[in-house]
């Protein structure tokens, strides 16, 4: 009875408040995903391996080969930890089609809807490619005082705790802080520019002491240059991290 009952009230909200998929304009005949056809949803890009294992870029021309736990790319293989602070970034689906405009919709327009939608590519990806067990805390990139006021909320933090679940050991920690405001990294126009804007911005209140030795999972959701990556990963290192690893829901193409 109580499907029926559903059934006939999504059947009147179908007529009276049509709802279209924001990316191919087909009509919504389900709520089965908010804003999105099953279709659309479904055929955004999901990273898939062999991944760089440290910047979790697919590997294009090879996916399908198998996971591989050492596989960097070229363009990060010459880097070292010391210099760059994260031991290894993971993203879940490439930041375009549906996942990247349900990210625009979480993250610019509010429609926190669509979070449990995105943990779950999230905690998919997680279940098959990261050790999940590693880690003791997930810590969620933090905005600026001022701007999450003005947003009412911090995205991160809202994917860190929908998919916290997914690590049977960690706990959620928000002592990482912004100390300064800083443009959105979108306006920047080079990755240059993002490193300058950023630096400095991040550090451990309270000096700590909970995390040193522990391994963190930064929590972001996208992450295109590393740049943000980078400034909270050395700042925690400072707090006496053991290591940081970096998890978006999505990541920006190369070039992008």
């Amino acid at each position: 009875m109580r499907d029926t009952l559903d059934d006939l009230w999504l059947s009147i909200k179908n007529i009276a408040f049509p709802q279209f998929c924001a990316v191919c304009d087909a009509r919504l005949l389900t709520e089965e995903i908010p804003f999105f056809c099953p279709t659309c949803w479904e055929a955004s890009p999901r990273i898939e391996p062999p991944f760089c294992s440290i910047s979790g870029h697919p590997h294009e021309g090879a996916v399908g080969f198998g996971f591989r736990e050492e596989f960097p790319s070229a363009e990060w293989r010459d880097t070292t930890e010391t210099k760059r602070g994260f031991h290894r970034m993971y993203g879940a689906a490439i930041y375009e089609d549906a996942v990247a405009e349900a990210i625009k919709k979480l993250k610019f327009h509010g429609k926190t809807r669509i979070v449990p939608h995105l943990a779950e590519v999230m905690r998919e990806f997680a279940s098959q490619y990261m050790h999940t067990a590693r880690y003791d805390h997930l810590i969620p990139v933090p905005l600026y005082k001022v701007r999450q006021r003005e947003r009412g909320f911090n995205q991160a933090l809202h994917l860190a705790e929908a998919i916290l679940p997914a690590f049977p050991n960690a706990t959620l920690d928000t002592t990482l802080t912004r100390i300064r405001p800083t443009l959105s990294q979108s306006r920047a126009q080079n990755p240059a520019e993002r490193r300058k804007n950023i630096q400095g911005a991040f550090a451990v209140t309270g000096g700590g002491e909970h995390l040193r030795g522990k391994t963190v999972l930064l929590i972001d959701d996208v992450v295109t240059t590393a740049a943000t990556i980078i400034e909270c990963a050395h700042a925690l290192k400072k707090a006496g991290v053991e290591r940081v690893d970096g998890f978006a829901c999505a990541l920006a193409k190369r070039g992008k």
